[in-house]
């Protein structure tokens, strides 16, 4: 099996990669998987990894290899990679790349089923410090042998794809596959990772493992999470103390945040439709999101400092935000900048900030109602443009 290949480069790191790839809408899974459009989800990875500690780095669904070979070639100090994939010819083009980056040393590689070979580092020496699951399509497959795969205190990194999924589009796919029950909501992707990390936290408290998430960030078509594990069973039961609900009421406006799932509105009375369980604990660590985002401005990643600077603050609001476009469809008022409305909540005593995971999305610790009156004097004060 063959394909015509090119040299890109992304990073510090060049790439042999199938030029199909690079053409197609969707890459082809044949004879070899490269996805061009997650260079910025590599260049975070290789951000992140580089500010934590840790001397071991396993990407179990390598493909062409592209992460582990950029980690072994950026990452400022010694990591010793080791990259699997079940197809034969990707392991192929993984070890040239390997060559080509001059990191072989570095490197190694295994050609096997993903959890095969996790499930292979059970009780042994052999874990990794870092454990990269990108799969196409679900990590659910995948997580508990990453988890068994993983030392203590290491980091794992966890990418879904099925997007639509956890958005509430197919909510008991979202139930039968994580556990939880998905919602649209004009805070879905923000609940879609909270969905992702509570998954995470089960998976890793029934091996009596506590999870601390580190950062996450919903680009393009997929979401991705970074966690940090501790071995303990007491580390477990502060995790699964992180679980609640997440409600919003399409009648109101208002959303709630709960232990255990509401049915009814607590402003209006009306019924509302729970998401969950998810994940309502932090979603960050401050010291790493500010290291890294140095890390991605000296080495130039100019899409994943941004990313990694928007998650800034984000632990200081509830799991829910509010949608300043609906806000103002609601109220049959012209649209207003996020920036005016921040200022005018600011004055009002309340901070907020722009939603990292939405399009418009706004958080902040007042209610619905304090939120849409604010919005409403907003779009009243702001300047009109006359027609003459």
């Amino acid at each position: 099996m063959s394909a015509r290949l090119v040299t890109i480069a992304e990073g510090k790191t060049k790439l042999r990669v199938p030029k199909k790839s690079l053409s197609e809408r969707e890459p082809a899974t044949n004879p070899v998987f490269f996805n061009p459009a997650a260079r910025v989800n590599r260049d975070v990875s290789v951000a992140i990894t580089s500010v934590l500690a840790g001397s071991s780095f396993c990407d179990v669904l390598a493909g062409t290899g592209a992460r582990g070979i950029r980690i072994a070639k950026e990452v400022p100090r010694s990591v010793q990679v080791t990259l699997n994939d079940f197809n034969r010819f990707a392991m192929t083009i993984a070890k040239r790349n390997a060559q080509l980056n001059r990191v072989t040393d570095r490197c190694s590689f295994s050609h096997d089923e993903a959890n095969h070979f996790l499930y292979s580092k059970f009780g042994r020496d052999e874990k990794f410090d870092f454990l990269d699951l990108d799969p196409f399509g679900s990590p659910a497959p995948f997580l508990e042998a990453g988890l068994a795969a993983s030392a203590h205190e290491s980091v794992v990194s966890v990418t879904a794809t099925d997007t639509a999924v956890l958005c509430g589009v197919y909510p008991s796919v979202a139930l039968r596959r994580y556990g939880s029950t998905s919602r649209r909501s004009d805070f879905e992707h923000e609940t879609a990772i909270r969905i992702l990390l509570y998954f995470c936290c089960r998976a890793a408290a029934a091996a009596d493992i506590g999870i601390e998430p580190i950062a996450c960030h919903s680009t393009r078509h997929y979401l991705r999470v970074y966690l940090l594990t501790h071995r303990s069973a007491a580390s477990a039961d502060h995790s699964v103390r992180q679980v609640g609900y997440v409600a919003e009421c399409r009648t109101c406006g208002e959303c709630t945040a709960s232990e255990a799932p509401l049915t009814k509105c607590r402003e209006c009375g009306e019924r509302v439709q729970a998401a969950g369980p998810i994940w309502t604990g932090r979603i960050t660590d401050g010291r790493v999101l500010e290291r890294a985002k140095h890390f991605a401005d000296r080495m130039s990643f100019t899409n994943a400092a941004p990313i990694l600077q928007a998650l800034v603050g984000v632990d200081r609001y509830p799991p829910y935000s509010y949608d300043l476009e609906r806000i103002c469809s609601r109220l049959k008022i012209s649209s207003v900048s996020h920036q005016r409305v921040s200022e005018r909540l600011s004055s009002e005593g309340f901070d907020s900030m722009k939603q990292p995971f939405e399009k418009s999305g706004l958080k902040t610790k007042a209610s619905y109602a304090e939120a849409a009156e604010i919005v409403k004097e907003t779009s009243s004060s702001s300047p009109q443009t006359h027609q003459i």
